[in-house]
C-alpha cells in the first residue's frame, strides 16, 4: 500500500501537463516539504513509478523532472481494489459505482463514464457466460 504522502506527491504529477521538478511538486502541493518530495521521490523511482524525464535550470541550479509512470497507474488501482475488499461486505459494487458517478463534474464525463462502464461490463458478462 502507498502512504498518502506518495499518492499525494502522485496525484499532482498526474495532474500536471508537464514533468515537473521537485520544487513544482512542493509549491502544488498541500503541506509538502521539499526533504518529504525528495524522499517520496526518491521512492518512487525505486519503485518505478515515477521516471526522470530531463533536467532542467532552476535558478543556478540543475533540477530533475518527473513524470508519473503508466505502472503507477495500476499501483494505485491495485491499492484501490485491496481498500475495497476491506469493506465488500457493506459496500456493493453497485452501490460503489453509483458513488463513483456523483462526483462527476460535467455531463459529457458521465456519459463517457458510463459507455465504459457499458462495455466493460459487456466484457465480463461474456467472459462469466464462457466461463458456465
Amino acid at each position: 500500500m502507498m502512504n498518502p504522502r506518495e499518492l499525494d506527491v502522485l496525484n499532482i504529477l498526474w495532474k500536471s501537463e508537464q514533468p515537473m521538478m521537485a520544487t513544482d511538486i512542493v509549491n502544488a502541493g498541500d503541506g509538502l516539504t521539499q526533504s518529504t518530495v525528495t524522499a517520496v521521490l526518491r521512492k518512487l523511482l525505486h519503485s518505478k513509478l515515477v521516471e526522470v524525464v530531463g533536467v532542467t535550470h532552476s535558478g543556478k541550479v540543475l533540477s530533475r523532472t518527473y513524470r508519473p509512470t503508466e505502472a503507477s497507474r495500476d499501483v494505485i488501482m491495485q491499492d484501490f481494489a485491496t481498500s475495497y475488499n476491506c469493506f465488500q461486505d457493506i459496500i456493493s459494487k453497485g452501490s460503489l459505482f453509483a458513488a463513483l458517478m456523483q462526483t462527476e463534474r460535467s455531463p459529457q464525463e458521465m456519459k463517457k463514464d458510463i459507455e465504459e462502464m457499458k462495455q466493460i461490463l459487456k466484457e465480463y458478462e461474456k467472459e462469466y457466460n464462457q466461463k458456465k
